[in-house]
């Protein structure tokens, strides 16, 4: 059961200006049953949609969720609310297009902490007549078949109510009669929210059906009574996996493969540079007390002026910063691409519950991998030049060799910097952009 109590919802406009979205507004929704809510475009039922789902908070009033108050819900608890009690169908269906099927709606479960489970997933899927369907990804269904699939996501967290805001407002008359077939079947064992501006399906499908005008209920018309006893509420904690974080990671990398070549290509040449200006370096300041001693003062002597006529100390030190410059804003600038081209997914995320814990596990392997990928193939082939140099120019006398220090810094580097850049990144997407705003422009 959902209680509304002077709920109060006021938005402020750059110009200062105060627009009262919601006037006050009391009302009761059932245990289970197709509650329509109707209005004008501007009304105020989206926003009433998005206070009940925890995506947006009234300025004043309380709502109850099976007699809890979810008022005073600080951000997390507000994330962990929606988990466990809140099942989204959207007008533009919000799936992640590179997902599978099974993968969209098993997402669902595994931002519960709970294994995806292969019999749950056909049941759901059957019950939403898209037995078959596992391996097809978002983007190789219908618009009817992906609101069905939004459908599945909502129902498989078994939750409290489940809020579809124009469920139909994409779709051509046949379909929509479909979609809203299913859930009226669905109504029967759930609380189904429908926010519409379609009288029409109203009077075919609601057992209850709430006008609003300007901000306030005009009109509540009961067409069916649900006597059904209320569930007990309860607010789990739960914590994406680490064996999900990184399939996730791991699969947005996937669909980017062409940029995550040519960026590890190119940050692999600027760690190959350091690691060769690196040995130059190393090879400059232990010369005077290792390699004379092995291959004679004259000869050492020697090397070392020709090699500083062309690259001096200096000018090699400043090499050196420069290649490691150049490494970090290659990392930031294809980092902060990735997660701007990932803020549906953050939306989508967040809209499903997921905590900002675990968005940031599953875009730091991102990170990681590239910071992985890019160490190997950097000392591959610093190993292979730095071989071939000593052949070529000293005649085989190892006095160019790879730094263990600096191979260890390289590598600390390469965890730190793509982790502090994505957890940075990501935080600041997630507060400049409100779910709501996200879901909005998709």
């Amino acid at each position: 059961m959902i209680e509304l109590r002077n709920i109060i919802k006021n938005y402020t406009t750059r110009l200062g200006v105060i627009t009262k979205a919601l006037d006050d507004i009391s009302l009761t929704l059932p245990n289970k049953g197709l509650v329509f809510v109707l209005g004008k475009s501007g009304s105020g039922k989206s926003t009433l949609l998005n206070i009940i789902g925890g995506l947006d908070t009234a300025n004043s009033g309380e709502v109850r969720v099976n007699g809890e108050s979810i008022h005073g819900f600080n951000q997390k608890e507000l994330d962990y609310y929606r988990n466990a009690h809140v099942g989204f169908v959207f007008q533009d269906f919000n799936l992640i297009d590179s997902f599978t099927v099974e993968e969209n709606v098993g997402l669902t479960l595994e931002l519960q902490g709970r294994k995806v489970n292969s019999q749950e997933l056909h049941e759901i899927l059957e019950y939403v007549d898209l037995s078959g369907f596992e391996s097809r990804k978002g983007n190789e269904v219908s618009g009817g078949q992906k609101q069905r699939i939004a459908i599945a996501r909502a129902l498989i967290k078994k939750p409290t109510i489940i809020l579809a805001d124009e469920p139909t407002g994409n779709l051509d008359t046949a379909t929509s009669r479909q979609i809203m077939e299913l859930l009226k079947k669905v109504s029967k064992d759930n609380l189904v929210v429908v926010v519409s501006h379609d009288p029409e399906e109203a009077e075919l499908y609601a057992d209850r059906v709430i006008h609003i005008k300007d901000g306030k209920i005009f009109n509540d018309k009961l067409l069916k009574e649900d006597s059904s006893e209320m569930k007990p509420f309860a607010l789990f904690h739960p914590k994406l996996s680490f064996l999900s974080s990184w399939k996730y990671g791991v699969h947005s990398l996937s669909n980017k493969r062409g940029q995550l070549m040519i960026t590890n290509f190119i940050v692999s040449i600027c760690l190959l540079f350091t690691l060769l200006i690196g040995s130059y370096l190393y090879f400059l300041s232990v010369s005077s007390f290792n390699f004379y001693r092995l291959y004679g003062q004259e000869k050492i002597e020697l090397l070392t002026q020709d090699l500083q006529g062309y690259l001096s100390l200096n000018n090699a030190e400043i090499l050196f910063f420069g290649m490691y410059l150049g490494l970090i804003s290659i990392l930031y600038v294809f980092l902060s691409m990735s997660i701007s081209s990932k803020r549906k997914q953050i939306g989508i995320f967040k809209a499903l519950g997921a905590s900002t814990r675990d968005i940031l596990r599953i875009f730091v392997w991102e990170g990681l991998m590239i910071g992985f990928i890019s160490f190997a193939l950097s000392t591959l082939m610093g190993i292979a030049y730095i071989i071939d140099i000593n052949q070529k120019f000293f005649d085989g006398i190892k006095l160019f060799e790879l730094n263990i220090l600096q191979l260890g810094f390289n590598l600390g580097l390469l965890i730190l910097v793509p982790t502090l850049l994505t957890i940075g990144l990501t935080l600041y997407s997630i507060k400049k952009n409100s779910v709501i705003s996200i879901l909005k422009e998709i």
